[in-house]
């Protein structure tokens, strides 16, 4: 056998695919891997045009066929630009799953002593094993970066219910702590309260008794007398403590029941556990929690108050939506700054109850908005806020079947409104 027809030979037995065209995209020659997988003999083909066989490819494989003779160059199609060129089936060699062949084609121009380009050599090389391999590197390698994610998210998700529990822990300890101070405290402004009460009544009974006094004394006669005690009195200043003491004594009475006041205000506030359900008045928890951040309103903030009469107790977790109730007005009551007003109003409005707290303060960047519940967001100071006491409070409303919305206007102020469904299904009802 000569060697043309054992390369001829080879050609036919190679085990990649292997096909001849002229300019005329004609075939000229067409080995057994493209014989046998298409169930076409090379007699079948020969002089017929590739494009019309194969007529889905057929722009594809005309473009990619004049560039080698144009360019004289061979021209390239790897499985990962363009992955089945033609219908073959292969079958995979680890789990024999009859699969489309993946397929890389190089085409050769074949020139003649002329180096013009006389043929276009397709060649087709089997790659489904290397295709199937690293698709599922990838697949792997995206489930692993999937779970990377997931992973991350949870962490973060972890950190941030670890950051809330501690700062919910805190709060729990400080309504503990209030919780102690005031009955600590009770019992002594108790009889602080009832001894002025009662230093008030013997104050009264002495301011009588130096009148009475001095009425006998000027109705004696005796100018010596009355003189000795004009001058006594003058001395002691008898007149201005006579109208002094009682303002004293009035003022010492009022200080005594604010300090009660703040007392009862902070057993109101934390007489409940954070996670205990109960009927609440959402205006007896605005008040309770008002007496406890007063001072930081005294002399700056004028309060306004719009509560709806007669609105029903709701069930729900007091000491928590009094921490709510806190945050916002700590908040509104720094971003008022040394003058400004705070708006309270509650109302009902379909199935909700609703809190709104607006104030006229320096007001939220709009940039800010959809950040500012996020955990650990704060425009404050560093060391100044922690950026957990608005994200707890929406925790919190969301815990309770609500909603807290946030309306802003920079310059002008603030509005937050806590809606909180009348019918509240939390599993502490239902049981």
């Amino acid at each position: 056998m000569h060697k043309p027809e054992l390369l001829e030979s080879l050609l036919r037995k190679l085990p990649m695919g292997a096909c001849m065209v002229d300019v005329e995209y004609r075939i000229v020659f067409w080995n057994d891997f493209f014989a046998n997988r298409l169930e076409c003999n090379e007699e079948e083909v020969l002089g017929k045009s590739i494009l019309d066989l194969f007529p889905e490819q057929a722009k594809f494989l005309k473009k990619k066929i004049n560039s080698v003779f144009i360019l004289k160059n061979e021209s390239f199609s790897y499985w990962e630009q363009r992955p089945h060129i033609f219908n073959f089936l292969s079958s995979r060699p680890v789990t024999g799953e009859e699969t489309l062949m993946f397929q890389n084609m190089e085409i050769l121009p074949l020139k003649d002593s002329n180096q013009e380009v006389q043929y276009a050599c397709i060649t087709i090389q089997d790659v489904t094993a290397q295709a199937s391999y690293y698709n599922d590197l990838s697949h792997a390698a995206e489930e692993l970066e999937q779970e990377h994610k997931a992973q991350a998210e949870l962490i973060e998700k972890l950190e941030d219910a670890k950051s809330q529990l501690v700062h919910s822990e805190k709060m729990a300890s400080i309504g503990q702590l209030a919780a102690g101070v005031a009955h600590e405290i009770n019992s002594p402004i108790g009889f602080v309260y009832s001894n002025i009460q009662t230093l008030q009544k013997y104050i009264d009974s002495l301011i009588k008794i130096t009148e009475f006094s001095s009425k006998l004394i000027d109705k004696t006669g005796q100018d010596i007398h009355v003189k000795l005690k004009s001058d006594f009195y003058e001395r002691q200043e008898f007149d201005y403590i006579r109208e002094d003491i009682v303002d004293l004594v009035d003022e010492s009475l009022d200080g005594a029941k604010r300090v009660k006041a703040i007392v009862e205000s902070l057993k109101e506030f934390s007489h409940s556990d954070a996670t205990e359900w109960g009927n609440s008045s959402l205006v007896d928890g605005i008040e309770s929690t008002l007496k406890i951040v007063n001072s930081q309103f005294q002399h700056k903030v004028v309060l306004h108050k719009d509560y709806e009469a007669d609105i029903p107790p709701l069930y729900c977790m007091g000491m928590q939506l009094n921490q709510v109730f806190m945050n916002l007005l700590v908040n509104a009551g720094h971003a008022v700054g040394d003058s400004g007003s705070i708006f309270i109003k509650v109302y009902s409005e379909g199935e909700f109850q609703k809190v709104s707290i607006r104030d006229t303060g320096s007001g939220i960047k709009a940039s800010h908005l959809s950040k500012i519940f996020d955990p650990f967001f704060t425009t404050k100071a560093v060391g100044s806020g922690t950026g957990l006491g608005l994200s707890l409070s929406y925790n919190i409303v969301k815990n309770h079947g609500g909603d807290i919305t946030v309306t802003s206007e920079e310059g002008v102020g603030t509005e937050f409104i806590v809606s909180l469904p009348i019918e509240n299904n939390s599993p502490a009802k239902e049981d």
